[in-house]
């Protein structure tokens, strides 16, 4: 791009995680600096599976030109390689004006935004997770099978959280830390105690890899690890709880905030959280608590998943299109994402 000639046109295939992912933020930024961008279209996951390759990529035309003007022609990501011929063949595009396609408050890093409702995207110019309480992560052991083991002991007593995945609401430690963590922490230099004085305090624990994201209960007086974790020990713990295991939460950090495979603490940190009534969120901390109970017990969370995601999507007053959307995604993340 730098090298290239003002007037070239330029085709870029890139898995899409350089849509969002902060390791890619200058060169988005250079992007919308130096080019207009004619075409921006998501690919079916299979497009390059002959090759071995099930990933994620997007397709973009750039013009290295200094006029802006114009509509970017967008296609959000299709199903099959069939149905993505077609869209190009039929020139089947979307047309948005550029700021339409991008993140651009103080908190975001010009990330692109394909196919989210007005709805949704008015939720960024919101208060955000950091601002209701600390979002951080905490001890990487560079080795989990050196200092965590399955059961606890005298030497391994530190109940551990480091990834819930797919558990909501309640999970049993991923393992126990080692008792003399704090002395590892000094004379092991890939031992990395992070947040030292935030991480025993209780809160929620985040999903960090993979397509789907909740969260679970983390009680006080347990660790951390690299994955988001809320600190937060007051009742309103369970609100967020519900509102973190909603599908609307769910789009917004997967299908906007971070389309790659790892959610960190500064991601997470990002989401939105809509200011709700206090009728709304006594009613989403009833849930929280039931669905804390219900998973503890191992029954099904369903009802209650279901009930939150009715709760908060009444209380935003979204269009049955945009319900549609989420429980589409809900169902397919891996292929909308």
């Amino acid at each position: 791009l730098e090298y290239a000639p003002e007037e070239s046109v330029i085709a870029l295939v890139t898995h899409d995680s350089f849509l969002t992912a902060n390791g890619h933020r200058e060169l988005r930024r250079y992007i919308l600096d130096t080019c207009r961008i004619h075409n921006l279209h998501l690919c079916p996951t299979n497009l390059f599976l002959n090759q071995g390759a099930d990933v994620r990529t997007c397709v973009l035309i750039l013009e290295k030109t200094r006029d802006k003007k114009g509509k970017v022609n967008v296609s959000n990501r299709p199903a099959s390689i069939d149905e993505f011929r077609r869209i190009l063949q039929n020139e089947a595009f979307q047309q948005y004006p550029l700021e339409d396609l991008l993140l651009d408050d103080s908190r975001d890093s010009s990330e692109f935004v394909i196919g989210v409702p007005k709805q949704i995207a008015a939720l960024f110019g919101e208060r955000r997770l950091s601002e209701v309480a600390p979002c951080i992560t905490g001890i990487s052991t560079g080795e989990d099978k050196k200092y965590l083991r399955s059961e606890q002991s005298n030497e391994f007593s530190i109940p551990f959280y480091k990834n819930p995945a797919s558990r909501k609401f309640y999970a049993a430690p991923d393992g126990y830390l080692c008792s003399n963590y704090d002395e590892v922490g000094r004379t092991v230099s890939n031992f990395m105690i992070r947040n030292k004085e935030l991480i025993f305090r209780g809160g929620l624990s985040c999903s960090s890899m993979g397509v789907k994201f909740g969260a679970t209960i983390r009680p006080k007086d347990s660790a951390c690890g690299v994955n988001p974790n809320v600190i937060i020990e007051d009742e309103r713990r369970w609100w967020l709880l519900s509102f973190l295991n909603s599908r609307l939460c769910l789009y917004v950090t997967r299908g906007v905030i971070i389309r790659g495979n790892m959610i960190t603490a500064g991601y997470a940190s990002r989401i939105p959280v809509p200011q709700l009534d206090k009728k709304t969120l006594q009613l989403l901390a009833s849930f929280g608590v039931a669905g804390f109970e219900t998973a503890r017990s191992g029954n099904s969370i369903s009802k209650i998943k279901a009930a939150i995601d009715d709760t908060i999507e009444d209380a935003l007053d979204l269009s049955v299109d945009t319900r549609t959307l989420l429980g589409e995604f809900e169902q397919d993340s891996t292929r909308l994402a």
